[in-house]
């Protein structure tokens, strides 16, 4: 899928467009997507119900999760401070206010520097603007088999890209073991597969990542490398889910 290059006035969004557009961020600023689609056996329910009776404050999203599975491997070169976006106003709500979460709040800059919202500027490509923020605060992931695998949304009427979900992908001799946490409040899943595409797959059937018919995205990124673009999966047989970078 090509990019999309942003020239020139762009025309006014309807209203509803606007609104599902606004639903859909909540969603992710909340932790509560993925519930629906990741096809889990668990009682979300009773998830929510358990962690809710036994607590006062809030568990880790997919967000949180990776970040702490990463504590000791992933680094910078530099970060961005003083974060002011409201993408992540519940993992820094969480982050601040939680002792558990002490390791992310003493890398706070790093973590809002991932996966905080980033603008797309005029006449860049969505797609590019993830990864050339990978690059330019020189994130790295000390690691031969240990990969963050991110899922970037785009949000057109905003003008941003973020992270909308991710985890870990390890890598073994003959198959990976994909491990995420699916949202707040919601269980840790770990899915194997024998290649990556075979993971895309996967992902491609989770409609909440997906804008109105369109829109650009969502991008996925493997260490901050772009390797395609996910295209809404219904039948896996009859479709082909996404394109692959060349």
């Amino acid at each position: 899928m090509g990019g999309i290059v942003f020239k020139g006035k762009k025309d006014k969004p309807k209203e509803e467009e606007k609104v599902k557009t606004k639903a859909k961020k909540a969603t992710y600023i909340r932790g509560q997507h993925g519930s629906g689609a990741a096809k889990m056996k668990a009682d979300i329910v009773k998830c929510m119900d358990g962690w809710e009776q036994n607590h006062d404050d809030s568990d880790a999203d997919c967000r949180m999760t990776a970040f702490l599975l990463l504590d000791g491997m992933l680094c910078s070169e530099s970060t961005e401070g003083n974060y002011t976006g409201t993408y992540l106003m519940f993992d820094t709500e969480a982050i601040d206010n939680v002792d558990r979460y002490e390791i992310i709040k003493k890398n706070r800059d790093m973590f809002t520097t991932l996966y905080g919202e980033k603008r797309v500027t005029e006449g860049s490509s969505p797609e590019t603007v993830f990864s050339d923020s990978w690059k330019y605060h020189g994130f790295q992931i000390n690691s031969d088999r240990i990969s963050l695998l991110s899922i970037v949304i785009y949000d057109p009427y905003s003008e941003v890209v973020f992270v909308g979900h991710t985890g870990i992908l390890i890598k073994y001799s003959d198959y990976y073991l994909f491990v995420e946490k699916i949202a707040f409040e919601q269980p840790y899943q770990a899915t194997k597969v024998h290649t990556v595409d075979e993971l895309l797959n996967i992902m491609s059937l989770r409609a909440e990542y997906f804008g109105e018919e369109g829109e650009a995205g969502p991008f996925v990124y493997n260490n901050g490398e772009y390797i395609g673009t996910l295209k809404k999966n219904i039948d896996m047989a009859e479709k082909i889910p996404y394109n692959r970078s060349k």
